[in-house]
């Protein structure tokens, strides 16, 4: 086992620096705008739907969103 009875466990590795513009890509940029759309989407047709009269589709457009977002965050 390397580093057991006072044997050397050998030279440190180099690592990549982290920098703060590491964690922007555009493919999360790209997925956030999606989802941005989607929630749109999804309020839009829900006040669609209410104001059509249709409560019952209104309803299910909420519930299939909040299940999405509520995967989507989780």
């Amino acid at each position: 086992m390397i580093g057991a009875n006072k044997d050397s466990i050998g030279e440190p590795r180099l690592v990549r620096p982290v920098h703060p513009s590491s964690a922007v890509h555009g493919h999360r940029v790209m997925l956030g705008v999606l989802l941005v759309l989607i929630f749109i989407a999804a309020v839009v047709g829900v006040v669609f739907a209410a104001v059509s009269g249709q409560g019952t589709v209104a309803l299910i457009i909420a519930l299939f969103a909040g299940a999405f977002f509520s995967r989507v965050g989780c």
